[in-house]
């Protein structure tokens, strides 16, 4: 409702667009009962955008005359290992080759050549002809993969097995043979999660699977007898068990043909799913499209997909129907869902090389489904090697090196389509079905305006008509009118304060971008309760107007009719024509008024548009951080009052700390520690003072050195906590302790009260510290804080001379006369105030303004940058937020469980220690510090994913 009292019924979203009706039927039957590329409406609703345009068509590549297809004897297998590293089999089918991520080069790799001089070992037959250096029969390869576990993994057609490269340890390949009995002919490989790799032979319609050893996994299927169990020719003399030799089998891989009646007939690639299925690409049948399965081992998951798409969903100019036979596939997981999940997309190269068509990957049940992505992903010279999913981002071979497959703007679109707002559906319809047309609520109701948000981009339209009855039967009989041309409203949208938006998706230009906002017209004669509307969008084939909202206002604020005199509408056309002019100027002053009555939206953090955010932060003469986000910065503004009202203090250097540093930060921030709940506190705070006598791990900070005591012991000594001295046990009783402890033999000797330095400074200290609590420290710099506090605690010289019993040329005349003793005071008042003095003022003096900010080491930071960022961010933060006449350091501190350095407590993680190699970055010269980092060992040593000798201990499984 506006300012005049005026509503409007709204269409938003896809649940109130879909009831829309196109050819008497409405969109939520349409997009409900066919997959949503469905072409029978014409019109598409964008779940990324929240929009309704046309619908989409797939652009398809023309191919020049002269083309020449891949052929599937082209492929012969590729990958790439973790460091970038591309492996794949030469045209020869002889060799692999490797192009190197650091020199960008393409070189030879391995070949049977290479044998010859070496050392075969564990290589063909480990016995070879010493006179004879021919070189081997070379090798025909077929299919090639590199594991997680970095094994680059090799077909062999003969003999058939596999070489198996170490990629991290180097050296010469193992080779796996297949038995004679078993046929195994190679064609596609595909890395398995966790470790392994599943192995297409397509000339047998099956496939095996090896586990992350790479050993075949036999999961229950048949298995071939290679040697029946035998009985031995050597058998006890003395009679006992019969020794027999166990049977040899091996299993037969998982055959496609014996699943189901539609098991795979010419299967030419095949792809690792995350919940450990396999998908198998087969051609089938020549004149129709490519199918997917879908395979537990050797059980089929719901019924073969085909790659068939819609022929009107196909821009082809040929009018003959589309048939999408593959050349290879390549599945990519969608990032962010669980492991277990199949989400993701399939990429089919065309037969023809040109491009790929992209599909969704989802499942309902165990039935796989595919859903067509409508977008272009031309391959440029494509060699016809593969398509290779590395990094989850499909790769291509282009010239002598591979590339990512990448999409290229092509849109298209069909011509156009007409959409009519919901009439009303039969009485005899569900409740929760029925779709009501517009309502007026009142006989005769003027509507008002029409606001469209869209973005109509040029060369394309949206066109309107209307009609409007008072009720719903008649107004299906009802003749269209049309109405004026949408025009763009240059201050945006009529409702105050909407944060607008920009379709990036409408093609990127500028025009595009300028044509995007809120359309508006002025119904010319919509005259009735209900009203009902026609829009018909039109576009050139490559744009589409996209559509968001669509507000019908009502009923009309006539000026005509409150505010001009009666004779202004005797002439019914004069009258018609002077109120739509009125309602031109109604519709801009409505929108000033609009604003005017929702002013009090600019004053809320939580309604305020994002550009009134600095406006609104200038009220408490704040400057918001231009690297806050925009729900930290609501959330600042928010609790501003609080921050200021603790500003300087411990409570408010955290709360900075928080805003500046916490990826999701909260209301909690700005909780008092008593009203706090319970959270891991990462930022510490430590004052000084309080560690005069406590050690500072009592308060959170574990970086200070502890201050041991040093005690040889020659075995099991048991160690008692000694009395504390105090100044009314006299000063003689303070000595004798002295001398006992430093085992002294002359009876006069007496405790220093400075350090006497050389041999005996370490005894005294650790005597001071465990009898008196405080280790001695005045010297004549601290005269004056002597005298102060004399002053304080006796106020007049006469006091003072009272206490100590001074009289005659004894008593000093000012508090500055009294000198700081240089030797144990005599009992009394002047002991005291000496024990006090050392024990109390001067620590409290020395640590007095001084604190240290504690902040988590940042983990994941193997080149220091987060370090020195979050160092140079915090001190600057504290130093604009401490009280002036402080002194701060900023620390890092392991925020994770450490035995003898953390308390059992809230903040307590049990996790990896702070000494774990996961969690310390190797050490960089001039940017790492000691004890926060580790000195990296070299290849092989640093492989944390595999088992080393001379490293790891061994385990067997």
């Amino acid at each position: 409702m506006d300012a005049n009292g005026t509503r409007f019924q709204l269409l938003l979203g896809r649940d109130d667009w879909s009831s829309c009706v196109v050819d008497q039927t409405p969109l939520k039957t349409l997009w409900g009962s066919s997959p949503p590329d469905d072409d029978s409406a014409g019109l598409k609703w964008n779940r990324e955008q929240d929009e309704l345009t046309l619908q989409s068509r797939q652009f398809l590549f023309t191919a020049a005359p002269k083309d020449v297809a891949p052929s599937l004897t082209k492929r012969r297998g590729a990958g790439r290992d973790r460091y970038g590293n591309w492996y794949w089999i030469s045209e020869s089918g002889q060799e692999i080759q490797v192009n190197s991520s650091g020199s960008r080069a393409t070189t030879h790799f391995w070949s049977t050549d290479d044998v010859v001089g070496g050392e075969p070992s564990g290589l063909l037959d480990a016995f070879q002809d010493k006179q004879e250096s021919q070189p081997l029969q070379s090798l025909q390869f077929s299919g090639l993969a590199v594991t997680e576990d970095h094994f680059l993994v090799v077909g062999v057609v003969k003999p058939a097995g596999l070489l198996i490269f170490d990629l991290h340890a180097g050296g010469w390949p193992r080779q796996v043979l297949w038995p004679k009995e078993i046929a195994f002919i190679p064609f596609d490989m595909a890395p398995r999660p966790g470790g392994g790799v599943w192995i297409l032979d397509q000339a047998n319609t099956r496939y095996w699977a090896l586990d992350r050893h790479l050993n075949v996994e036999p999961h229950g299927h048949a298995e071939t007898v290679l040697q029946s169990e035998q009985q031995d020719d050597f058998q006890p003399k003395g009679g006992g068990a019969i020794r027999r030799t166990e049977a040899r089998t091996f299993p037969n891989g998982m055959t496609l043909d014996a699943a189901s009646p539609l098991a795979a007939v010419e299967p030419i690639a095949i792809e690792a799913l995350p919940d450990g299925t396999v998908l198998i690409l087969d051609n089938g049948a020549p004149a129709k499209s490519s199918v997917v399965y879908r395979y537990r081992f050797a059980e089929q998951l719901g019924n073969p997909v085909s790659a068939e798409m819609r022929s009107k969903t196909i821009d082809d100019a040929s009018g003959e129907p589309f048939v999408l036979r593959a050349h290879d596939m390549a599945c990519v997981r969608k990032q962010g869902v669980p492991d277990d999940e199949v989400r993701g997309q399939l990429y089919l190269v065309a037969q023809d090389g040109n491009q790929s068509f992209a599909f969704d990957l989802s499942l309902a049940g165990s039935q796989l489904v595919m859903t067509p992505i409508l977008a272009y992903f031309p391959m440029r010279l494509f060699g016809g090697k593969g398509l290779v999913t590395a990094d989850a981002v499909p790769y291509y071979d282009f010239a002598n090196g591979w590339i990512p497959l990448t999409e290229q703007r092509r849109p298209r679109y069909v011509a156009e389509a007409t959409v009519l707002t919901p009439i009303g559906e039969p009485a005899g319809s569900p409740v929760g079905d029925r779709a009501h047309a517009f309502d007026g609520r009142e006989p005769d109701c003027v509507w008002h305006r029409l606001m469209l948000d869209a973005c109509i981009p040029p060369e394309s339209s949206v066109e309107v008509w209307s009609r409007a009855a008072n009720d719903e039967e008649s107004l299906a009989l009802a003749s269209w009118q049309a109405e004026p041309r949408l025009l763009l409203r240059k201050t945006g949208s009529e409702l105050p304060f909407l944060r607008g938006r920009r379709a990036a998706n409408a093609g990127g230009t500028a025009a595009a971008i300028h044509a995007d906002g809120t359309w508006e017209l002025l119904f010319q004669q919509a005259k009735g309760r209900y009203l009902q509307l026609r829009l018909r969008l039109k576009g050139n084939g490559q744009v589409t107007p996209r559509l968001r909202a669509l507000r019908a206002y009502y009923p009309r604020f006539s000026y005509m009719e409150r505010y001009l005199p009666a004779v202004y509408r005797e002439d019914a056309q004069s009258a018609s024509f002077l109120d739509r002019f009125l309602a031109n100027m109604e519709g801009c002053y409505t929108t000033i008024e609009d604003k005017i009555a929702a002013i009090q939206t600019l004053f809320d953090s939580r309604s305020a548009p994002n550009e009134a955010l600095e406006w609104l932060g200038s009220w408490f003469d704040a400057v918001l951080d231009p690297a806050w986000d925009e729900p930290k910065r609501r959330l600042f503004i928010r609790h501003a009052v609080d921050f200021y009202q603790y500003r300087g203090t411990i409570h408010g250097l955290k709360m900075v700390l928080h805003l500046a540093f916490d990826p999701c930060a909260d209301e909690t921030i700005f909780h008092l520690p008593s009203q706090a709940v319970a959270r891991r506190e990462g930022f510490r705070v430590v004052e000084k003072y309080l560690t005069r006598r406590t050690p500072s791990i009592v308060f959170g900070d574990p970086t200070e050195t502890p201050r041991y005591i040093a005690q040889a012991s020659t075995g099991n000594a048991q160690v008692t906590q000694p009395t504390r001295w105090q100044p009314d046990q006299g000063g003689e009783t303070l000595h004798q302790r002295y001398r006992d402890a430093v085992q002294l033999t002359d009876t006069g000797a007496r405790f220093p009260v400075q350090d006497p330095e050389g041999d005996r400074s370490a005894q005294w200290q650790q005597f001071s510290r465990r009898v008196l609590g405080f280790v001695p420290s005045a010297t004549s710099n601290d005269r004056s804080d002597w005298h102060d506090f004399l002053a304080r605690r006796y106020v007049t010289i006469a006091a003072l001379n009272h206490a100590y019993q001074l009289s005659g040329s004894n008593q000093p005349s000012a508090f500055s006369g009294v000198d700081l003793p240089e030797s144990l005071p005599s009992d009394g008042a002047p002991l005291r105030d000496w024990f006090q003095f050392e024990g109390v003022v001067l620590p409290i003096r020395r640590t007095a303004h001084r604190f240290t900010v504690l902040l988590p080491t940042p983990l994941n930071d193997p080149d220091g940058t987060k370090h020195q960022s979050q160092l140079e961010l915090t001190k600057r933060l504290v130093e604009l937020e401490k009280p002036a006449h402080t002194i701060f350091d900023v620390k890092f501190y392991w925020a994770l469980f450490r035995v003898g350095e953390a308390r059992l407590g809230e903040d307590t993680v049990i996790d990896l220690g702070s000494r774990a190699p996961q969690l310390m970055p190797p050490m960089v010269l001039g940017q790492q510090h000691l004890s926060e980092s580790y000195l990296a060992p070299g290849h092989p040593q640093n492989i944390a994913d595999r088992q080393v000798l001379g490293r790891d201990r061994l385990t067997t499984s």
